[in-house]
Formats: structure tokens, sequence, C-alpha cells
């Protein structure tokens, strides 16, 4: 098996170097319910709206106890440059060509929050995060516990997106204080990097050392990570979709839209990313069989 998914890595290789419905619904939801602190800093408060030319909308909707806020605003507090495209009705979210400034403490004095109904539309977007689509038309966001929400909201023609399901797709930490209504939104802190690459080091993620098995060939470096046993077991797919968001932060893009299955098998899936600025592509793997749960990490020497 090791042998078919390492020769199944250099495929995924091969080809990285080479190559549900929207609903309307009036629901009720808070206007401006929420303060916003970015790394320390006061960047929205109760009672502010957001000021557009074509008017004034909601900085902040509260809906099912989850904080949307425009797109242009919440790609701002996560450093993201955004991209709309209205024919294919897709949002594009990636790393902007210079860094971006930190977001502006805001100079609005708190007000009151508004209980409304509003005349809203669901889940009618593609969202994709530096070249991966994380949500298509029909889509909602998970938020765990058995509870799903709208993945994006259309109101008054803006868009809005869950602020932790953006930082948690850029690789930013969110919390959130119920008592004052506020969520803080910090930078994680960085990850290393495997020796003599760009590459951030996944085992530093997972607190997992790499497995015996763990070798390299002439073309790649394969590290595998046990979680079999661990105390780590079960988290594999959530450190897996954590360490994107790293390598998103670390220039890297998904280079193939659609996920590679290896051949004859159903429990591992490849996913492959590029940095164009270094021409440095790694491949992720999650092997999973009856007794065995590795995560790989390969990357081109």
């Amino acid at each position: 098996m090791k042998r078919t998914l390492r020769i199944a890595l250099t495929l995924a290789l091969a080809l990285a170097v080479s190559t549900a419905s929207a609903f309307a619904s009036v629901v009720d939801a808070s206007f401006n319910k929420i303060n916003i602190e970015v790394n320390g800093v006061q960047t929205a408060v109760e009672g502010e709206s957001f000021v557009r030319t074509t008017g004034d909308v909601p900085y902040s909707i509260l809906y099912k106890g989850t904080t949307y806020l425009p797109l242009a605003k919440v790609c701002e507090f996560v450093g993201k440059a955004v991209r709309w495209d209205g024919n294919t009705r897709t949002i594009y979210i990636s790393n902007p060509e210079t860094p971006m400034e930190a977001p502006a403490a805001s100079t609005a004095e708190p007000a009151a929050f508004q209980d409304v109904s509003i005349d809203c539309v669901f889940d009618s977007l593609t969202i994709v995060v530096s070249g991966q689509t994380f949500a298509r038309p029909g889509d909602s966001y998970d938020r765990g516990g058995g509870l799903s929400v709208p993945y994006s909201l259309l109101y008054r023609g803006t868009t809005y997106l869950p602020l932790a399901a953006v930082c948690q797709l850029v690789g930013k930490n969110v919390s959130w204080d119920g008592g004052t209504y506020t969520a803080y939104v910090l930078d994680r802190p960085a990850l290393p990097v495997y020796a003599g690459t760009d590459v951030p080091d996944f085992g530093k993620l997972c607190g997992l050392g790499k497995a015996e098995e763990s070798g390299e060939d002439d073309l790649m470096v394969y590290n595998y990570y046990n979680y079999t046993g661990t105390p780590k077991e079960g988290s594999e797919a959530s450190d897996l979709q954590l360490y994107t968001a790293y390598l998103f932060d670390a220039g890297f893009t998904f280079s193939k839209e659609d996920s590679k299955q290896l051949i004859g098998r159903e429990d591992t899936t490849l996913y492959a990313y590029r940095n164009e600025a270094t021409g440095r592509v790694v491949v992720l793997g999650l092997v999973q069989v009856p007794g065995l749960s590795e995560a790989v990490i390969s990357y081109t020497k």
C-alpha cells in the first residue's frame, strides 16, 4: 500500500507540475450588535454601520449565533485580497500582491443595535480560497455540534460571510466573548518549515513525529505521521485543513481543481499545492484503513 501511495503521489506531482440551490428567505437577525477586535485593535463597535457609496448597510449581521461581515471587511480583517466574478458568481480570496495594512481602529461611537426581520438570499455563491473551492451554491457552513448555517448571505446587494469560516480557511484564530458580544481575531503563531524548504512543518502543527516509513526518492520527500493510538487520533482531517491555511499563508495555491483519488482505493485522496514563486509542490494525503490512520505530507526536493 505504501508503494502504491508513493506512486500515486508522484503521479499527482506530475499532474500538478503540468497542469445545490440557493434560496431566499425572511429571517430574524440582529444588525450591528457585534464589537470586533483584530490583533488588539478595536475595529468595529456596537451600532456602527458599514458605509458604502450605494448606501449604508449593516457592519455585522448576527444570525443563528453566527457573526457575518461584509465580504470586503472580513477580508480586510484577515489581510487577504478579494476578487468578485459576477458572471460565475464566484468570490476569490487570496494573498495580496503586497501585504495589506492592518485594519484601522474604529472612530464610531457605540450605539444601539437592531433586532430585525430581513429578506435575504443564502448560499448563492461559490467561494474559492487560494485556488481551492470551499463552498458551492447550496453548500452550508458546518459550525460543529450538528449546527449548519449559511456559507454566504446576500442582503441589499452586499455579500456577507461568516467571520469564523473565513478565519478558519486562512489561518486566523477567532474567539468570542458572549458577555460583551465581542469577536477577537488574532494571527496564529507561525509554523517552522522543513529544513531547507519553504514548506510549513506539519509535524510541529500536529505534535507528532515522523513515522519510520518516511523516506525520499529522486523527486520527493515523504513524511508520514501516524495518528493511530495517539491522543491526536480523530483530528487528522481538521489538522490537514488547518495545515492548508498555513500553506496559503506561505504562498502556496491549490494546483488542481478536483481532488485525485488513488486508482482502486476509496480511502485515500490527494491534494496538490504549488508555490509559483519557488516552483515547489506539496502533496497532501490521508490514509485511513482498518488499524491505521496516517497523514502524509510530501514535497518536491
